[in-house]
């Protein structure tokens, strides 16, 4: 070969090595680049899970603090002479909000009587959450004392009583019930901030006068809109009527829809709950943790910490937030009357138990 073509032959492995140098850097730094994110998913996913398992972990923390009740079920109350209806899709909570707080509760001989009664439902067949409220003064059979006002049954014989009187007059299966305490709830509302509420005049007067409501500097509100602590909600939520006058009666007090006395109470109680929940939705994972973790020693439920941490899931899945809303006894379906001294709402056990079931079941 002569020098020219040994130069040619130089001249054209040295081009190509230049333009094979690239194309291997250009490979090591791929390499280099996709090593790099490789060990930041690592890293990112670690993060993750690690944040994962703590919201798992306090989750779970959060369910056992709840006091678990499992002398007093429902599952032990005998209704075997009742027709119930249910739906393994249809979830029925009995809530019951104690009208006495932790102090009052410990007093030798003090009554307890249900303030609140509600039946949450979780509607996973039709992807709803359902929430119906029971007024106080609805005469209704109660089991072993016949005729009486409904929250009665709570005082007679606690929350299975009132579940066997639910089953007696309407006929519906419950899954388990959740008793809350006003200092839990109370707690809720000041950890929250607070909940808008918006008086009416005669509301803003029955505050005024409100001997429940323990502190009288949270008696002194506006009429309109305006910001509620803890215990000036509990005492709104309470209200039914305003001062006793001399001749024996009540001054109303109503809502805005011009709802007075127990049906006052009820819309003033939902009112609230959907406060809470508008701030409630608005915290962080870890902000409604702390949340929990404060209020749910002050529950008392039969549920298995399984079963509600599978209802709760069921919830999140449901992806809504909108509660659909009836009443016991239903609108235009029960008469105010006067019996024994007392006044009572005496109501067609038939037509409501249809309503009811119809509400429940089929949506």
């Amino acid at each position: 070969m002569t020098p020219a073509n040994r130069t040619n032959q130089y001249n054209r492995n040295d081009q190509g090595d230049q333009q094979r140098r690239p194309a291997r850097k250009k490979k090591k730094t791929g390499r280099i680049i996709r090593r790099i994110f490789l060990v930041l998913g690592i890293m990112i996913s670690a993060t993750f899970g690690i944040i994962a398992a703590t919201l798992v972990h306090r989750g779970e923390r959060a369910l056992g603090m709840i006091n678990y009740n499992n002398k007093n079920t429902l599952a032990e109350v005998d209704l075997s002479k009742y027709k119930l209806a249910s739906d393994k899709q249809v979830i029925n909570i009995l809530l019951v909000g104690a009208d006495k707080n932790e102090d009052e509760q410990s007093k030798k001989g003090a009554e307890r009587r249900s303030d609140s009664m509600m039946i949450a439902t979780l509607d996973i067949k039709h992807k709803k959450l359902k929430l119906t409220s029971m007024m106080r003064d609805m005469y209704v059979q109660v089991p072993g004392y016949g005729n009486q006002k409904l929250n009665a049954a709570y005082s007679y014989g606690g929350v299975q009583l009132l579940y066997e009187t639910l089953a007696q007059n309407f006929g519906v299966k419950m899954d388990g019930y959740g008793e809350v305490n006003f200092d839990s709830f109370v707690n809720v509302i000041d950890q929250l901030g607070g909940v808008e509420v918006n008086l009416t005049e005669s509301e803003q007067k029955a505050m005024a006068t409100a001997t429940w409501v323990k502190r009288k500097k949270y008696r002194n509100c506006k009429v309109g809109k305006q910001t509620f602590n803890g215990i000036q909600a509990l005492g709104y939520c309470r209200m039914r009527h305003g001062q006793k006058l001399a001749n024996g009666r009540y001054l109303g007090a109503y809502t805005a829809s011009g709802k007075g006395d127990d049906f006052g109470r009820v819309e003033r109680q939902r009112l609230t709950i959907q406060a809470i929940l508008k701030k409630v939705k608005k915290l962080s994972i870890n902000e409604v943790l702390t949340l929990a973790e404060n209020i749910l020693p002050g529950v008392t439920t039969d549920i298995p910490k399984d079963d509600l941490y599978a209802y709760l899931v069921n919830i999140v899945q449901m992806g809504t937030s909108k509660i659909h809303q009836f009443s016991l006894p239903a609108d235009n379906n029960y008469k105010n009357q006067t019996i024994g001294g007392q006044q009572v709402l005496v109501t067609d056990i038939a037509s409501n138990k249809a309503a009811f079931k119809k509400f429940l079941y089929n949506s």
